[in-house]
């Protein structure tokens, strides 16, 4: 039975997946002069959030494929006006994270030091337009991630600062880099029970600095990953639940120094997760339907992700 401290924790962790769809109009129009500078991975985190891995080397590899034919305006609505008529977008990315935890603790923490590095392959058509990009995308490095573990609750914090290396573009429509820096500091819980009960979040706080090129800054932005589910089997090697992200603006974008009214994005997605996972190994697959998405197009993630530890 929970303690009713833990009770109270998954229950918060819980609420996470409760949304509720509500009617949206058609034929809306994005932001003016707006364009999608986020360099944030979204949905990326599930099972183990909060619980990094113990000291060693370990390597994540995560493969994405997202597709979305609908581009949503500032109201939620549908952009089905020129240029946005028969709006189509695919994304395909290979994403590899080499983690290092250390055996020494500060403040009883764990020490840890990541990369995360994108590959990705974007391409945005309509009636109006088609183009497309590939290559290396915005890479994130950690200076320092701290992880607790203090069963059945598990904690990570850290500082990701994301790069301007990936291709960028200018004036094209589609671009894989965002030519700015993004300094997100996060937070992560996980509640692994004996019973199989598991539940996890990943909070993160987005602080854009402004792309110059453009004179364009993206607001500031909260956005988290969040799983629920259970671990069964005989030795409790098989995983199922539900998984998503929550993305949302807390302020409207920039140009040339005046805010642009009715900017901000939001997007909620929901879906599938299933796992298995033995000795030093893990594969995990899910899928995550967006809803509710405005200033952004609205699809769906597939993900395979494989964890690997030497």
């Amino acid at each position: 039975m929970l303690k009713p401290r833990q009770g109270w924790t998954v229950c918060l962790l819980l609420i996470l997946v409760i949304f509720v769809v509500s009617p949206v109009g058609a034929d809306d129009h994005p932001t003016p002069g707006g364009r999608s500078a986020s360099s944030a991975i979204l949905g990326a985190e599930g099972w183990y959030a909060g619980a990094l891995p113990p000291p060693g080397v370990h390597l994540l590899n995560y493969t994405l494929y997202y597709t979305a034919h609908e581009l949503k305006g500032e109201n939620g609505g549908d952009a089905k006006s020129p240029p946005f008529t028969d709006f189509d977008a695919r994304v395909v990315a290979q994403v590899i994270r080499p983690i290092y935890v250390s055996e020494k603790k500060l403040f009883g923490a764990n020490m840890a030091w990541q990369a995360v590095i994108p590959i990705v392959a974007k391409r945005q058509t309509s009636d109006f337009f088609d183009d497309s990009m590939e290559g290396l995308g915005d890479i994130y490095v950690s200076p320092l991630l701290l992880s607790w573990h203090k069963p059945p609750f598990h904690y990570a914090a850290g500082l990701d600062i994301i790069t301007p290396t990936g291709n960028y573009s200018s004036h094209d429509i589609t671009t894989i880099g965002n030519n700015h820096w993004t300094f997100e500091p996060a937070f992560a819980v996980s509640y692994l029970s004996k019973s199989g009960l598991c539940a996890s979040t990943k909070l993160m706080y987005d602080y854009h600095t402004e792309d110059h090129k453009l004179d364009y800054q993206e607001g500031q932005q909260f956005h988290l990953d969040y799983n629920v589910g259970y671990q069964f089997g005989p030795e409790k090697h098989w995983k199922a639940g539900l998984c998503g992200y929550w993305l949302t603006s807390l302020e409207e974008d920039e140009l040339d120094r005046d805010r642009l009214s009715g900017s901000e994005e939001r997007v909620f997605a929901i879906g599938p997760t299933l796992g298995y996972g033995k000795d030093n190994w893990l594969v995990v697959l899910k899928a995550q339907k967006e809803f509710e998405a405005e200033n952004r197009p609205e699809g769906t993630a597939y993900w395979l992700k494989i964890v690997y530890s030497f």
